[in-house]
This record gives C-alpha cells, sequence and structure tokens, in this order.
C-alpha cells in the first residue's frame, strides 16, 4: 500500500487527537530563515510552568494549569482552555480584554536555542554533606532553574521566575543537540552536543563540569534520565543507543536493533522499559534490564526494507514521550502526524493521530507530567497542545508499577519465588 494510501487508512479507523491550545508564531514552517526553529519545549516537573522556545534566541516562559491540561490565563477565576496567542504584538490581553499571562517571563537567550530543560532543586543540606557558601546564583527555595543550550556549544542557566541569566558553561565545541536534568533533585545537568560528546555538570558546584562521556562516534541527538536518576540513555547516529550507568559514569550497555540514526528517546515511568525513535521508520520498546526488543510501532506498514530505512525517506520518527501511566506513547513523524499508541491494546496501531499545523513540520513532543496533554514544537517556532486520549490504568498495572520502580525487574532475582505466569507479566513482555 503507498505512503499516502496508509495515512488516508489510518486516519479512518483511528481517532482523531483534540487540540487544546496553540501559541502561534505567525512564520510559515516552510517558509522561514534558519533559526525560527521550536526545537525543544518543555514542561516544569510540577507542571507549574511550561518553557518555549519559539525562535530566533526567544524563549517564553508562560503558567501551565495542571488540573485543566491548559496554558493558564487569570483574571479572576478567568481560564483561557484554547489559547491562540500571536507573538507577533506579544498581546497579553484575550478577545474579551482579560489578561492572559500575568506571569509570562520573556528571555533573550542571546544565541539561537537548539535544546531547553528545567531542573529542581531541593533543600541545599539534602544535597550537600556541607554548606557552600558561595553558591549565590541559584536559591534552592526557589526549586525551579532553566537550562538553554545553543547553537554555539554553550548552555546557559536562567531564574525562570525572573528571567535573569545565572551561569554560562562553555565547553562544547560544537551545537548543543538536548539537555536533561537529573529527576533526583541533585541538580546533576547532562548535554549532548553535535561534537560526539556527552558532559555532566554539577550546579550545586557554581557549574562545574565533572565528567565527560565519549563512546559516540557521531553527534548525540537526544537524552533521557531513567526516573531513579541511576541510568542515562544517549542516542544518535550510526544506529546508536546506549546506556550509562550514572553512578560509576560508564557505560552499562547497548541496544541494537534500529537500522538508521536514532532521534530520541525516553523511559517508562517507572524506568522497566526504554522508547527510542529512529529514522528508521520505527519505535523500539526494550526491555531497560535485559536489552531485549518488547514491542515495537511501525509507522510504515508494511514495513520498509533495510535499505530502504538506512537512506533519507519521509517516515523518520522524530520524537518519542511516554505517558505518567506507563500505558501509552506519543510519537510525531516526519509524515506530519502525532500518534497516540496504547499500549495495552494486542495490536501495535494508533489510537488516535493528530496534524502538523498546516505547512509545517514537527520536531519535538513532551507529555506533560501528569499526563494529560502533549505539546509539540515545529519548525515555524510555533506549539499546538493536544488532548492525550483518557486512559484508566488496571490495578494490577499500577502494582506493576510499584513493584518496578521501588524493586526493579524481581522476576530475574534467584531468591524470589514468583509464579511462573507472572514473570512475563512483570517483564511487560503481557500487558
Amino acid at each position: 500500500m503507498a505512503p499516502g494510501r496508509i495515512v488516508q487508512h489510518l486516519l479512518r479507523t483511528t481517532g482523531q487527537a483534540r487540540v487544546i491550545g496553540e501559541l502561534i508564531t505567525g512564520r510559515n514552517g516552510n517558509d522561514y530563515a534558519p533559526g525560527g526553529e521550536s526545537w525543544k519545549c518543555a514542561f516544569a516537573p510540577d507542571e507549574s510552568r511550561f518553557a518555549w522556545s519559539c525562535g530566533f534566541r526567544k524563549v517564553i516562559i508562560l503558567p501551565w494549569n495542571r488540573y485543566k491540561n491548559c496554558l493558564w490565563g487569570q483574571n479572576g477565576a478567568h481560564i483561557i482552555p484554547l489559547v491562540w496567542l500571536e507573538l507577533q504584538s506579544y498581546d497579553n490581553q484575550d478577545a474579551e480584554g482579560y489578561e492572559l499571562f500575568t506571569e509570562k517571563i520573556s528571555i533573550d537567550a542571546g544565541f539561537p536555542v537548539t535544546s531547553i530543560a528545567f531542573g529542581t532543586g531541593t533543600p541545599e543540606q539534602d544535597l550537600v554533606p556541607v554548606k557552600k557558601e558561595y553558591w549565590t546564583r541559584f536559591d534552592f527555595s526557589k526549586d525551579l532553574i532553566l537550562a538553554t543550550g545553543h547553537s554555539n556549544g554553550r548552555i546557559r542557566i536562567w531564574d525562570p521566575y525572573t528571567g535573569k541569566l545565572l551561569l554560562e558553561l562553555t565547553d562544547h565545541m560544537k551545537p548543543v543537540t538536548d539537555l536533561a536534568f537529573a529527576p533526583d533533585g541533585s541538580l546533576r545537568l547532562v548535554s549532548a552536543s553535535k561534537d560526539c560528546t556527552i558532559k555532566v555538570w554539577d550546579m550545586c558546584d557554581d557549574g562545574n563540569m565533572f565528567k565527560t562521556l565519549r563512546e559516540h562516534p557521531g553527534p548525540v541527538r537526544s537524552l533521557c534520565w531513567s526516573p531513579n536518576g541511576k541510568y542515562l540513555c544517549s542516542t544518535g547516529e550510526k544506529q546508536k543507543v546506549l546506556l550509562w550507568d550514572m553512578d560509576s559514569y560508564t557505560l552499562s550497555k547497548r541496544f541494537c536493533g534500529h537500522y538508521n540514526n536514532v532521534l530520541s528517546c525516553a523511559f517508562s515511568p517507572d524506568g522497566a522499559m526504554l522508547a527510542t525513535a529512529s529514522c528508521d521508520t520505527r519505535v523500539i520498546i526494550w526491555d531497560t534490564n535485559s536489552g531485549e526488543q518488547l514491542r515495537v510501532l511501525n509507522h510504515m506498514n508494511p514495513p520498509p526494507g533495510v535499505i530502504y530505512m538506512s537512506g533519507e525517506n519521509n517516515s523518520a520518527v522524530r520524537g518519542v514521550t511516554f505517558s505518567s501511566n506507563g500505558c501509552s506513547v506519543a510519537t510525531i513523524c516526519s509524515d506530519g502526524f502525532l500518534r497516540f499508541w496504547n499500549l495495552m491494546n494486542e495490536v501495535d496501531e494508533p489510537e488516535s493521530m493528530g496534524s502538523a499545523l498546516e505547512g509545517d513540520a514537527m520536531l519535538n513532543c513532551s507529555f506533560s507530567p501528569l499526563g494529560g496533554a502533549v505539546s509539540v514544537g515545529h519548525a515555524s517556532g510555533s506549539v499546538v497542545f493536544f488532548l492525550a486520549p483518557p486512559m484508566v490504568p488496571s490495578l494490577l498495572h499500577l502494582s506493576r508499577m510499584s513493584v518496578r520502580r521501588a524493586m526493579g525487574d524481581i522476576a530475574t532475582w534467584e531468591d524470589v519465588l514468583l509464579p511462573h505466569t507472572l514473570k512475563p507479566y512483570l517483564q511487560y513482555k503481557q500487558w
């Protein structure tokens, strides 16, 4: 079946994902000057804010209503569930005259922004045994900091409450492609770059770069931490998917199975699964512990041959993100569609789909931390928010997630006696 007919068939047989908000730059995605792309956007871990990299050095931080799954415009109790914000005018009022974003922070990052990430800090006494009086750039009581990666290899650290520049980190020789803060509150920042390295920075030590990881033979494309902060996954060119032990900062595992560059990665909420998206038109879901392939989500059906997968195609998967309940993933593809995949289904077909803005291209996607919405950044710099399909996990699945989060893969423990039929379920070989 031809690719165009496949897409038409999918749209007829799947649901249409609902758009709940848009942030519009007014630029056309296919006719723009380089530098206007929204390469990355980020939700704060507590869902209090959304950081929008809207191109041409501009980063805007907006309040996010965690309960309504929408951008939060407030005048008394006035909530804006669907926002059409035209950046060209930077107007803070809606059609009814209400103030849209009273807490909006605009940052001129100084250089084209290629990545962005929020970090969280816990009270300093919980992070380090000795109080460091010289660390004055960041107040840990404020909880959040923001990092931006740039096309010249620099990384800048910002106070997201004021837009003040706190630090500048310089060690990469080429553009920064991804940033990620450790989820354990330690404020360790990892950065990926086209210079084929991953660097680890300690924000609690005045931004000191204390480790460089070198195993990628080509540019590193994406990074993600395991939920417990013990592992880091990095992906890149030449089909590389690497797992790092972040206690010893050594390579722990290589995942082999992709046939083209790997552009994105995401851990499941319990860390038991790892999803990777590739130019080979597929998303592979791996067992983090064993490296076994659990599921393959094909974005071309039937899947193309290996030779085709190794070249240029219009079905490269650019992004993948896990929902907070671990039951679904969202992917974006160069064919212009966002797909929601329900992993509880035995058939690996998308449950619903959403379209890119007309004449535009999707570049990144992220589930909100509570899982109610997905943001999709575009080549024009605009962002579209889609409502995630509602899903109620079973009690059995929630119990499995709790066990895996607390104890890891106990199915492989020799001293733990488990029913034979329970082991495949605990290892996500059965749903």
